[in-house]
């Protein structure tokens, strides 16, 4: 008989990570191409010379850039700043998990006890929360959910872009 190392709730716990990072990057994948797109077609080198790569700059930069595109006739910035208000909170709790340490989790109890560290700009503080596998699928799903719409949106805007400006006047990616 093969020897087990964790059990299924833990398995579950920690495939719930899995999940909650494998929506993430689709999510992010949607916030890439809107990105990409406004920095390609509208001259977003004026305000980042470089794509920008964290999330918070990323989000940021697309809301500079939604209330520029409502300006040039592209509709629902409301919607679309909505929906970065919406991954800005999402993205708290993967934050937490990805960033934290589990300081104590029960063996097959589904839950765990987590630290991370904040840096505030003076002294780090230290957040402290607990996690189960329902929290972490639940974000996972939210997570998941805001990808869908981002990847919308990015296509949308690829729509947009392709509508308002010459293929010759486009600049080229550096």
């Amino acid at each position: 008989m093969e020897k087990t190392y964790t059990s299924e709730a833990d398995e579950n716990f920690f495939g719930a990570i899995g999940r909650l990072t494998i929506s993430w990057a689709h999510l992010e994948l949607g916030l890439d191409g809107a990105v990409f797109e406004i920095h390609r077609a509208f001259g977003g080198r004026d305000i980042e010379t470089e794509l920008p790569r964290s999330l918070s700059r990323k989000l940021a930069y697309l809301r500079t850039w939604v209330k520029q595109i409502e300006a040039l006739g592209g509709e629902n910035a409301d919607g679309f700043l909505g929906l970065l208000d919406s991954i800005e909170t999402s993205s708290q709790t993967r934050h937490d998990l990805i960033h934290g340490i589990v300081t104590e989790m029960e063996e097959g109890s589904g839950k765990a006890e987590f630290k991370r560290l904040l840096h505030t700009g003076g002294r780090p503080k230290v957040r402290e929360f607990s996690m189960t596998t329902v929290d972490i699928l639940r974000a996972a799903t939210e997570a998941q959910r805001l990808s869908g719409k981002t990847l919308l949106w990015a296509r949308e805007l690829q729509k947009f872009v392709s509508e308002r400006t010459q293929p010759d006047a486009l600049q080229k990616p550096s």
